[in-house]
């Protein structure tokens, strides 16, 4: 009877942290929804509709030439990688991409899926973990650069613009707290972690039995060579230059064009408002920041709301049908295990 009570202890926590999540998802698919309605859905529709095709398959070309680049700045950190590590790192990023994109229910899923298929192909749980961890952090360190490479086109454009002065602030922050990430990594961290887990009698999903391999002693060979994080948050910086090319190319279809530097200071601060601002699907968050930051740029607000539309029509004609050849890996590899 004590045992049945702690188990339900123990899981109460993990459902009110869900039922919060899927309520802030639902207020910001209801907040979506109702920007939509508000600015009329029809001009909207129309907005989508007038890219169509062609907008949408020139979108994936540019999406999946960020991917490329994203995918080698992963490879970079892995230190004694087989012969299959660099296909591997393009699969495992667009796998990690498509769920966070579309089943971003539970934070850091994609991460955490995308791990688990570097270590099916071949490198250690904990290798693979330490290869993630990092490379999430060098994304994040360099979309702080990107943003900052936008602020310095806002102010040089327009002076003066107050938005300037509190996204600045709110990088400041965003710098700190991942200063602070990196130096818990390389001071144990996760080694900390794993130990917690057997205390509580669990098991770590990137425990090792031997720990000259493990997440921790992987995270420190990592920075202990610097030009391979540093080669890592260079190319995750391009990915992020090159990735604009959707939202100029998207406007362009529409009909809508904007300078490329326009674009650009739009995606940089878009992109570290839904990086602060954990919403699955970044709903309402998105719209709203398009709305917001397309104004400073003449953007209509039906344009603004078609665009993101068309950004997540290409989430979708990516990232589907990449979960669906997933599942079918998944379900060939439990088929397998269960006839051995």
């Amino acid at each position: 009877m004590v045992s049945n009570d702690v188990a339900k202890s123990r899981l109460l926590p993990r459902s009110r942290v869900k039922m919060g999540i899927t309520i802030f998802a639902l207020a910001g698919i209801a907040i979506a929804t109702a920007l939509i309605l508000y600015f009329g859905s029809a001009q909207v529709g129309d907005a989508f509709l007038t890219a169509g095709w062609h907008g949408l398959a020139a979108m994936t070309g540019v999406y999946l030439a960020s991917l490329v680049l994203c995918a080698l700045a992963w490879r970079c950190l892995i230190s004694a990688p087989n012969r299959n590590a660099t296909l591997a790192c393009h699969w495992a990023r667009l796998l990690r991409d498509s769920v966070g994109n579309i089943l971003a229910i539970v934070p850091a899923a994609g991460e955490v899926v995308a791990a688990r298929e570097l270590s099916i192909y071949g490198l250690s749980p904990g290798t693979a973990a330490a290869s993630t961890i990092v490379d999430l952090t060098m994304e994040i360190v360099s979309l702080i650069f990107f943003a900052l490479l936008g602020l310095a086109l806002l102010s040089w454009q327009r002076p003066g613009e107050s938005i300037a002065w509190w996204s600045l602030g709110a990088l400041a922050v965003s710098a700190v707290v991942i200063a602070g990430f990196i130096a818990a990594q390389r001071g144990g961290l996760f080694r900390f972690l794993g130990a917690l887990a057997d205390r509580l009698g669990l098991t770590a999903p990137w425990s090792e039995p031997d720990q000259s391999r493990s997440v921790h002693a992987g995270i420190n060979d990592i920075y202990s060579a610097p030009a391979r994080p540093v080669a890592s948050g260079t190319l995750h910086f391009m990915a992020w230059v090159v990735g604009s090319g959707e939202a100029w190319l998207a406007l362009s279809f529409m009909g809508h064009p904007l300078s490329f530097s326009d674009v650009l200071v739009i995606e940089s601060l878009l992109l570290s408002l839904r990086m602060a601002v954990f919403v699955p699907w970044a709903a309402g968050v998105q719209e709203g920041g398009y709305l917001a930051l397309g104004a400073l740029f003449g953007l209509d607000p039906d344009i603004a709301l078609g665009l993101s539309l068309l950004k997540r029509a290409r989430e979708v004609l990516t990232g589907v049908p990449c979960l669906l050849v997933w599942q079918v890996l998944e379900t060939r590899r439990l088929w397998r295990a269960s006839h051995e």
